[in-house]
C-alpha cells in the first residue's frame, strides 16, 4: 500500500511538473476565452457596434456586396442576424492582393446597408488591440502552433486527466479503505483551508482543498480539452468502440423532387426543416463548402446569440439537390451520441447558461493555482530537503575536520 501511494506521489509531482508552463497558459488563456466576444467588442467597438438598425438582408445580397470588395477571396462563414446594434461578421478564404502581400480575412459590416467597417487577419499576431483575443484563443487551443500545437493542447489535456484522478487518490486517508465509515472522518481536513503554522501548509491546503471542491468540473474540462482537441483522431473512435451510438440519418430529399437551390432558398428550407422539429427561431450563422456546395446553418437565434444548454441546431443543405444531408438536434441519439454532443458546450461552460460560463472561468483560474501551489510545493520541500542533507553532511563524524 506504501509502495503504491509512493508511486502515486511520483507520478502527481512530476507529470505536475513537467506539465505545469503548459497547464497555466491553456488555463489562464481559457479564462479569458470564455468572455472573447465581449472583451473583443469592449476592445474594438468599431468593429461590433453600430447604432443602425438590422434591415435582415438577404443572403445574397450580403454574399454579392463582399464579393465585390473581395472577388478573390470566397466566403467560408457568414454570422449574418446580429443581435441590437450589431455587426454582421463574415470570414473569407485566406488571399493575397496583386502586390503578394496577405488580405484580411475577418471583416465586419454594417446590418443596415453591408458597406464594410472594417477588417482584420483571423490568425493575427499578437498584443495590439485588434489582433489580442483572436489569439488568445489561438493561443489556448493550440498554443497558436496549427496542427502541432493541437496534439500538445490534446496530449496535454489527457495526460492532466489522469492526473487529475491520481490528485484525487491521493487526498484519500493513507490508512482507512473507502469502504470503512471512519473514511469520511478521515478525509474530512482535506476539504478544509485550515489555520496554517507555515507558508508550506498553506499552499498544500490550497492546492489540496481547491483541487477537491472542483474536482469534477477541472477533470470535465480536461476529458473535453481532449474531445476539441483530438476529436476525430482520439476522442470520436473512443467514444464509438465503448458507447452505443445511433445510426447516421439518412438525407431528407427536397418535396418536389432534387433541383439546385440558391442560398436563400436553402435557409428558407433549413427553416422549414427547424420549424417541424419546434424551433421558432431564424437561422443566423453558415458554413459553406464547395465540390459539393453545402450550406451549414449552424446558429438558429433572433438574438445572434447562441442559446444555452446544447446549443443549436445543425442543418446541412445541398445546394446541388436541395437535400437536407444533416439535421442534428442535441440532446439526440444514444449514450455515445450525448457525449460526443455535450462536449464544447460543457467547456464553453454554454450547457448552464451564465453561471455555467463564469464556473468554466473559474475553473481556469483554479488550474492555474493549483498548477502554481504544486510547483511551489515541490520548491520548498526540496529546498527543506537539501537544507537538512547539508546539516548532516557538516554533523557527519566522516566529515569532520581534526585539529
Amino acid at each position: 500500500m506504501k509502495r503504491s501511494r509512493n508511486a502515486l506521489v511520483l507520478a502527481h509531482r512530476y507529470i505536475g511538473l513537467s506539465l505545469a508552463p503548459l497547464l497555466i497558459v491553456i488555463s489562464l488563456t481559457g479564462s479569458l476565452s470564455v468572455y472573447r466576444n465581449e472583451l473583443d467588442a469592449m476592445l474594438n467597438p468599431d468593429f461590433f457596434r453600430t447604432q443602425t438598425v438590422d434591415r435582415h438582408l438577404p443572403l445574397s445580397v450580403l454574399l454579392e456586396r463582399i464579393q465585390q470588395q473581395h472577388p478573390d477571396q470566397p466566403v467560408i462563414a457568414l454570422e449574418y442576424r446580429p443581435g441590437l446594434h450589431e455587426t454582421v461578421h463574415a470570414y473569407l478564404t485566406p488571399g493575397r492582393n496583386a502586390a503578394k502581400l496577405p488580405e484580411p480575412d475577418e471583416i465586419f459590416l454594417d446590418p443596415g446597408d453591408a458597406h464594410e467597417l472594417g477588417a482584420r487577419f483571423t490568425e493575427g499576431c499578437c498584443l495590439n488591440r485588434r489582433a489580442l483575443f483572436p489569439f488568445i484563443y489561438r493561443l489556448h487551443y493550440s498554443l497558436a502552433a496549427g496542427q502541432t500545437g493541437l496534439w500538445i493542447v490534446g496530449l496535454t489535456a489527457l495526460v492532466w486527466s489522469l492526473d487529475c484522478v491520481t490528485g484525487l487518490l491521493l487526498t484519500f486517508p493513507a490508512i482507512v479503505p473507502p469502504w470503512r465509515r471512519a473514511f469520511w472522518a478521515a478525509w474530512s481536513p482535506a476539504w478544509k483551508i485550515l489555520r496554517p503554522r507555515h507558508i508550506l501548509r498553506l499552499l498544500f491546503d490550497l492546492h489540496r482543498a481547491c483541487g477537491l471542491w472542483l474536482w469534477f468540473l477541472l477533470l470535465g474540462m480536461a476529458i473535453s480539452g481532449v474531445a476539441l482537441a483530438l476529436g476525430p483522431q482520439l476522442f470520436q473512435p473512443a467514444i464509438r468502440s465503448l458507447f452505443p451510438m445511433a445510426p447516421l440519418s439518412e438525407e431528407i430529399a427536397l418535396p418536389g423532387g432534387p433541383h439546385v437551390l440558391t442560398l436563400d432558398a436553402a435557409e428558407q428550407r433549413a427553416l422549414e426543416v427547424v420549424h417541424a422539429h419546434g424551433w421558432t427561431a431564424h437561422p443566423a450563422a453558415l458554413m459553406l463548402t464547395h465540390a459539393p456546395d453545402r450550406a451549414l446553418f449552424y446558429l438558429f437565434s433572433d438574438t445572434g446569440e447562441l442559446p444555452s444548454g446544447f446549443g443549436s441546431p445543425l442543418i446541412t443543405i445541398a445546394l446541388d439537390t436541395g437535400a437536407t444531408t444533416q439535421a442534428v438536434f442535441a440532446p439526440q441519439g444514444k449514450l455515445g451520441d450525448l457525449i460526443l454532443q455535450g462536449q464544447d458546450p460543457f467547456h464553453s461552460g454554454r450547457l448552464a447558461g451564465s453561471v455555467g460560463r463564469a464556473l468554466v472561468c473559474l475553473s481556469g483560474v483554479v488550474t492555474a493555482l493549483l498548477t502554481v501551489t504544486g510547483v511551489l510545493i515541490w520548491e520548498r520541500k526540496r529546498r527543506a530537503r537539501r537544507s537538512a542533507r547539508h546539516k548532516r553532511e557538516i554533523s557527519s563524524p566522516e566529515k569532520r575536520v581534526v585539529t
